[in-house]
């Protein structure tokens, strides 16, 4: 009786999370199917994966803004969520063909499921790329020192071996996870995913650098008087009012996992 209670309310917050979302026209086509397809095959590629419907919900609601951001970008995408990986495998195996259809009517077009040594591009401007859309897609500058709510999945489900993307002193970088979901290790900071690396890959104007750089100073010197530090973004899922309101003062610049194994070539 307890682990069915356990279900309903598992159930209850997955249903929620699709109602809130910004995608959930795109989540409610999702092949009813799929879930449980999932929750049965998961745990054989990644041992320890929790089997519940909010963290498939979550995780496909990633891979779905991941989906987005290929749509969006003129370049190559690597996804940073193996959560959100984990539904795509899943997805694969269950109807390649409805995979094929749903990006179809989605997104316009075929999204094929690279590994990092099959993609046309380094990963690290790859994963650039899609930090770059998921900022977008959040009304975020793309130099902001916040990350999307893409690149925390791993950490905020715990994904057992995922990656836990963070912020330290404005720059993005990530640390490993191990089989409990926990962060251990060095921090690597790709130099793609800084605002110097955008630019010089060409992914952000020289106005949209200036304009970071400009920012930075300001914090630098409000830091005297305030010790806090901007942390990890704790945005939890792509909410219905996150294409609401920006400060980006360049917002047409040019451009569009260390992370992820796997991606897209746009």
């Amino acid at each position: 009786m307890l682990e069915n209670l356990k279900s309903s309310l598992s159930h209850y917050r997955a249903q929620r999370i699709v109602k809130r979302s910004a995608l959930r026209d795109i989540l409610t086509d999702i092949p009813p199917g799929l879930f449980p397809y999932w929750q049965q095959t998961a745990q054989q590629e990644f041992p320890g994966i929790p089997q519940d419907a909010v963290f498939f919900a979550s995780a496909t609601e990633g891979l779905c803004m991941f989906f987005e951001c290929v749509r969006r970008s003129e370049q190559p995408c690597a996804l940073p969520s193996k959560a959100a990986d984990s539904v795509w495998h899943a997805w694969l195996r269950y109807s390649s063909i409805s995979l094929e259809q749903f990006c179809d009517k989605h997104y316009e077009r075929q999204i094929p499921h690279l590994s990092a040594s099959e993609m046309s591009v380094d990963l690290e401007l790859a994963l650039a790329a899609t930090l770059i859309q998921a900022r977008r897609f959040e009304r975020q500058c793309e130099t902001d020192p916040t990350l999307p709510a893409l690149f925390t999945l791993d950490k905020r489900l715990r994904m057992p071996n995922g990656y836990a993307y963070h912020i330290s002193a404005d720059k993005p970088g990530y640390r490993a996870m191990n089989r409990d979901g926990q962060a251990y290790g060095a921090s690597y900071y790709p130099e793609a995913l800084q605002a110097y690396g955008m630019l010089t890959a060409g992914m952000i104007s020289a106005t949209m650098y200036e304009h970071y750089k400009r920012r930075e100073a300001e914090r630098q010197q409000s830091s005297y008087t305030d010790t806090g530090s901007s942390g990890i973004s704790d945005s939890s899922s792509f909410s219905s009012d996150s294409n609401n309101g920006s400060d980006c003062s360049d917002s047409g610049s040019t451009g569009s996992s260390c992370g992820s194994s796997c991606g897209s070539s746009s």
